[in-house]
């Protein structure tokens, strides 16, 4: 006969567990990703849409979580990268059009 896991480990600790660790996990995506305006010049369109993608990920795991105010944390920060890459499609029209 199988153990099976206790009701500790599918109670609200557990819940509030995996919550501190999304917000950890939100919180280092942030802080990576917080100055990409600053950068967007470094990353390829393909670099960030994945990170646009990672974004939304994670957005979407808070607020199943629960994680209101981190999900809208991460909406200012998905609004920045749709912005990076805005800037990334004029930088390369104006180098494409200068070669």
């Amino acid at each position: 006969m199988e153990h099976t896991a206790s009701g500790a480990d599918r109670g609200p600790a557990a819940a509030r567990r995996g919550q501190i660790d999304l917000i950890a996990e939100i919180a280092a995506f942030a802080d990576e990703y917080e100055g990409i305006l600053a950068r967007y010049h470094r990353y390829t369109m393909d670099d960030l849409g994945r990170i646009e993608e990672e974004c939304r990920r994670l957005q979407d795991e808070a607020r199943r979580r629960d994680a209101w105010g981190t999900a809208d944390e991460l909406a200012r920060l998905e609004y920045l990268i749709d912005r990076a890459k805005a800037m990334k499609a004029k930088r390369m029209v104006a180098e494409s059009s200068r070669g």
